[in-house]
């Protein structure tokens, strides 16, 4: 019986000491790297572009080479997908505050 309970106060004893330990911390600044937002999205967008070519020759060379070029070929669509995806989304999550910031100068500019 002892050792039914022995888990159960591990997992119990742990989850204090997270929240124990984790309330002296203060909170993460959200902070918006631009230029590391900018190459990250880019080189997501390009990784997706290339995804298709190095997955259908990945699955040509290991595969036998009708069903390694399908599936490499559908491994590839779903990496562009993904990978475009998540550039566009990172381009967007710079994009914003850059836009927030610089809204009261548009109007002199414009």
């Amino acid at each position: 019986m002892a050792d039914t309970l022995r888990p159960r106060w591990v997992l119990t004893a742990s989850v204090a000491a997270a929240l124990v330990l984790g309330a002296g911390v203060p909170p993460a600044r959200a902070e918006v790297d631009v230029v590391g937002g900018i190459v990250g999205g880019v080189g997501d967008i390009l990784t997706g572009a290339l995804s298709i070519p190095m997955s259908v020759i990945s699955g040509t060379l290991t595969g036998p080479p009708i069903i390694g070029t399908i599936g490499g070929a559908l491994r590839g669509i779903l990496g562009t997908i993904g990978y475009t995806t998540r550039g566009a989304m990172r381009l967007v999550g710079v994009s914003l505050p850059v836009a927030t910031s610089l809204a009261p100068f548009l109007p002199f500019v414009l």
